[in-house]
Parts: C-alpha cells; sequence; structure tokens
C-alpha cells in the first residue's frame, strides 16, 4: 500500500524489502534518533531489523496498526505509522522519526495530514493521539501545526536511556 502525499514523497507500508534500508538509516542517523527513540540501541545489526518487520507486517496485516516508511524522492527518510489501534474505541496513536537530513522541511507534518486522513476516511477512527517528551519541541510542533490540542502530560510516561521522561499528548478528533 502506497500513500501519495506531495509530488515526491510518499508513504509505503512497511514489507520485508524494507530491513536493509531501515537499519542503514537509523545506523547512519544514530545519535540523532537516539535522543528520543529507545528502540535505537537495540537496532544493532539488519537481523533485528527483519525481526523489527516480521512482526510489523503481522500487527499490519491484523490491523493493530499501519506503520509506514517515509519515501522523499526514492529514497527512504523516516518512519511513520498509527499504532494501539482499538477499533472499539475507534482510536489509534501517531508516532514519527526523520533522518536529521530530512527535518526542517515541512515532511513530517505533511505525512501526518496524509495519515490522519487516512485515519478518518480509511479506517474510521474518530480519535488519534501523539505523544512527544515533554522537552521534544521539534515534534510537538507537528501536532501543534495540524490543529491537535494538548490534553494532558503523563508524568514518568516512557523510560528514555535509564531514566523516566514526562510525555505531552495531544488529541485530534474526526471533524
Amino acid at each position: 500500500m502506497r500513500i501519495a502525499v506531495a509530488e515526491n514523497l510518499e508513504l509505503e507500508l512497511i514489507n520485508e524489502n524494507h530491513p536493509q534500508a531501515i537499519f542503514e538509516l537509523v545506523d547512519s542517523n544514530r545519535t540523532h534518533l537516539r535522543e528520543w527513540l529507545p528502540f535505537v540501541d537495540q537496532m544493532q545489526s539488519v537481523e533485528f531489523a527483519e525481526n523489527f518487520v516480521r512482526g510489523t507486517c503481522q500487527r499490519n496485516e491484523s490491523g493493530q496498526e499501519f506503520a509506514f516508511v517515509i519515501i522523499l524522492d526514492d529514497k527512504l527518510v523516516g518512519r511513520i505509522g498509527v499504532y494501539k489501534i482499538d477499533p472499539d474505541q475507534q482510536t489509534g496513536e501517531i508516532g514519527y522519526w526523520l533522518a536529521e537530513s530530512a527535518q526542517g522541511k515541512g515532511i513530517a507534518t505533511q505525512c501526518c495530514a496524509a495519515l490522519i486522513d487516512f485515519c478518518f476516511t480509511e479506517l474510521q477512527l474518530q480519535r488519534l493521539e501523539i505523544r512527544c517528551g515533554t522537552h521534544n519541541l521539534k515534534s510537538q510542533s507537528v501536532p501543534k501545526r495540524l490543529h491537535f490540542s494538548p490534553d494532558q502530560i503523563i508524568p514518568q510516561g516512557e523510560w528514555l536511556h535509564e531514566q523516566w521522561i514526562d510525555l505531552q499528548v495531544y488529541v485530534l478528533w474526526r471533524g
């Protein structure tokens, strides 16, 4: 599955062709990504990425999540998805990350907007969340631009590098 975002920007559902590219992207952006993403330290091999992709594909197929790679000019530059989908409550949680070289160009915002449309029209979800570290101002700028409302702060909401960090939760309701 592919979702067109812009002329040279698209989302592609993660599949068995992506482990090598995902590993290489994480490996070449390790310092940048590690600041806010706990999985980075664990991804030390292509085999880890292969196992990660297998699990992702299973969750995609079951409808638990829809995880995509972000492709800019035919090059993988990040990942985005809707996770923790609850069909009974019609909710999901959006997460994303980008290579350092892809930041500051509106890519995350554009990709989130396309994913939101997919979530509300195709999946018929009613409520979406984005959770960001309270000190991760770059990540927080995305839900703010997309008119998410700050909902709550979860004290000690995520274990990151041997310490708890607080999470800001943003919410968007289907209009």
